[in-house]
């Protein structure tokens, strides 16, 4: 047989079985992946996989995308891409429960006019005679409906979040009831029945936090004058309990002792608290008290909160701008932190996956001696924290002096924490109502019927918007980006106290940072070293020109002669000071520049060229060893 018929019909069979392995595997692996990522990206979570599992009626997802439309961006068709598959990975773990149809909408078709009244959006792109969708949404056999308008490739790291929240919405209509009372506007302006008025234009607006609990919960407000909890509460939310009566706290004490759950947000001083300013008495706002505080009910239930400190922590602070007073420059202001893992309770669900949670001026608790419950900490600063007086912030916030003259501690102080076990009331008597006659409500309890459940915040701070959350315009529709794990460590301590699985292991998931701590570290410490050497300056200064000034008084002679001998001495003294201490300034830059430098030149040998180093040197051993080798077998032959 002719041997080049043989080569070439071996090529071709070459060829053919090489395109069907390729089409096997297309068909079959279409998915299949190795996810090399530290944190598993790429995979369901266990929560995603527990929701899909739990699904008892089958839900229905529209994924609508402009395929054609989205040819001129790259970036976005890859996006799209991602979603699909995580949304064919959806289908394919929910054992048939979820239907999934991939629709291409076409300009004046059914799948556009269905896509609209989805209430999807269409976003123009440049250049393109047909708007894009991008959008998704789902229904349940109950006529449920939730959808995902756009999905914004700048929140790819709450996709799954997102895409598992939608499917937990549809399928969970069990959904528990949460009662919030505050001395705050957190639900913003409401109608007023008696006035027949709603919120004006200007008004105060709802809290995001408000939001994000009505996607999850059912919420109602309870007005802060509340003489007894509803049963209904499967949670109680307070915020910022400032001012409240005996009556209120009573009644949150009976429901907390028969069963009833509770989150309370309490802060020695709230920023956001902000009291209305007296024309007549500028001084009225700045006295104001900006604390909250649940005295009786925290020493019933074994904890204190701290009245008149607040916590500062230099390890976890946040770089902010404070205009002229820091010369428009961000500095470390260490009562504003950011807390990562190192400050969580990793042994605890709430706790156990965050990433990150932004506190202001936060206070801390006590866990007292004589307690008969048992104190959980969740939050907690870092152990070289110090405590401030909160009237150094209330009336002189100096954020430099309070750098400078930070002294690190050796403790650790809790921010939240939670409280469980067998207590008794902190009113045995009743409350006392405003006409001043104590009396005990129906059914009053002066034991729990079983061990309550309570979780207890430092900090109110944490739930202002601007601490976890940025709003962007979206072409009329605004749309949340969060910053901060702020609200998932509220929404999760609800999930865990009524015992639901809910979202809290994928929900930890959303948004992941790798931040290079040494550097950082590097940094802090040399910005220590500056605003040190540049507060004695500014201190020489002032000393400096306040002499000048009484030389100026004392001088004697006729008033011509500007400056005095004396006077140009100290000026020139003081002129040699300011540069070498200027010197000093540069050379401290020039210092973490340098440190910073070698550590990059260190990181980027060991992750560029040990490796190649290490192989190069593994060839020469081998190529040695080989000549060796063979150097031997000719030398014994």
């Amino acid at each position: 047989m002719n041997k080049q018929l043989l080569s070439t019909t071996g090529l071709l069979l070459a060829i053919i079985l090489f395109i069907a392995f390729n089409i096997v595997v297309n068909g079959n692996f279409k998915s299949a992946r190795v996810d090399l990522t530290e944190d598993n990206l790429y995979t369901l979570s266990e929560g995603s996989l527990n929701v899909l599992e739990s699904i008892e009626e089958p839900v229905t997802l529209r994924f609508y995308y402009t395929d054609k439309t989205a040819q001129a961006l790259p970036s976005l068709k890859a996006y799209a891409q991602r979603v699909q598959e995580l949304l064919q990975e959806y289908q394919r773990a929910s054992n048939g429960m979820i239907r999934l149809y991939v629709m291409n909408p076409q300009p004046f078709s059914d799948e556009e006019q269905r896509a609209k009244q989805y209430g999807l959006q269409s976003v123009p792109i440049e250049g393109e005679p047909d708007p894009l969708y991008f959008g998704l949404a789902g229904t349940n056999l109950l006529d449920g409906m939730e959808t995902i308008p756009f999905f914004q490739p700048e929140k790819e790291d709450t996709l799954e979040y997102d895409l598992t929240k939608l499917i937990y919405k549809l399928s969970n209509q069990d959904r528990k009831t949460v009662g919030v009372i505050s001395s705050l506007q957190v639900d913003g302006e409401q109608y007023d029945p008696m006035k027949g008025e709603v919120a004006s234009p200007d008004g105060a607006k709802p809290w995001a936090m408000m939001n994000e609990l009505r996607e999850m919960f059912n919420v109602t407000m309870l007005p802060k004058d509340i003489r007894r909890i509803p049963s209904s509460i499967d949670v109680l939310v307070v915020v910022h309990p400032k001012d409240f009566e005996d009556t209120t706290l009573y009644a949150i004490d009976q429901y907390v002792l028969a069963g009833g759950k509770l989150v309370s947000y309490v802060d020695p001083y709230a920023e956001l608290d902000e009291p209305e300013k007296d024309p007549d008495n500028p001084m009225a706002a700045m006295l104001a008290s900006r604390s909250s505080n649940m005295d009786e009910l925290f020493k019933a239930w074994g904890i204190e909160r701290a009245s008149a400190d607040v916590v500062a922590d230099r390890k976890t602070a946040t770089k902010v701008d404070f205009g002229a007073r820091t010369d428009h420059q961000p500095i470390d202001y260490v009562l504003w932190q950011s807390l990562d893992e190192n400050n969580f309770n990793t042994d605890k669900r709430i706790t156990s996956a965050l990433n990150r949670i932004n506190v202001a001026t936060p206070g801390y608790f006590k866990i007292l001696d004589d307690k008969s419950t048992e104190v959980t900490t969740l939050v907690s600063s870092s152990d070289e924290a110090m405590l401030v007086d909160k009237r150094v912030v209330q009336f002189r916030n100096d954020p430099v002096a309070l750098l400078t003259k930070y002294q690190p501690g050796t403790l650790s102080y809790p921010y939240a924490v939670r409280v469980n076990g067998e207590v008794k009331t902190a009113f045995p008597d009743g409350a006392k109502s405003k006409t001043g006659e104590i009396k005990k409500m129906p059914g009053h309890l002066d034991t729990a019927k079983q061990g309550i459940d309570v979780i207890a915040v430092a900090d109110v701070d944490m739930l202002d918007d601007r601490f976890w959350v940025q709003t962007q315009d979206f072409y009329g529709e605004q749309l949340a980006f969060t910053t901060s794990n702020n609200i998932d460590f509220l929404i999760n301590s609800i999930e865990d106290l009524t015992g639901s699985e809910g979202l809290i292991s994928v929900r930890s998931r959303a948004g992941f940072t790798r931040p290079f701590h040494k550097v950082i570290a590097l940094q802090r410490e040399a910005e220590k070293r500056f605003r040190t050497k540049e507060r004695e300056l500014q201190n020489k200064l002032k000393e400096t020109q306040q002499r000048i000034a009484r030389m100026q008084v004392q001088r004697s002679g006729s008033g011509e002669q500007i400056l005095t001998p004396e006077q140009q001495k100290e000026i020139a003294e003081f002129r040699l000071t300011a540069n070498k201490t200027e010197q000093q300034l540069r050379q401290v830059q020039s210092n973490l520049r340098k440190d910073i430098d070698q550590l990059d030149t260190q990181l980027k040998f060991f992750n560029i060229g040990l490796v190649p180093i290490l192989v190069a040197l593994l060839a020469v051993f081998t190529g040695w060893m080989r000549i060796r080798k063979r150097n031997k077998a000719r030398s014994q032959q």
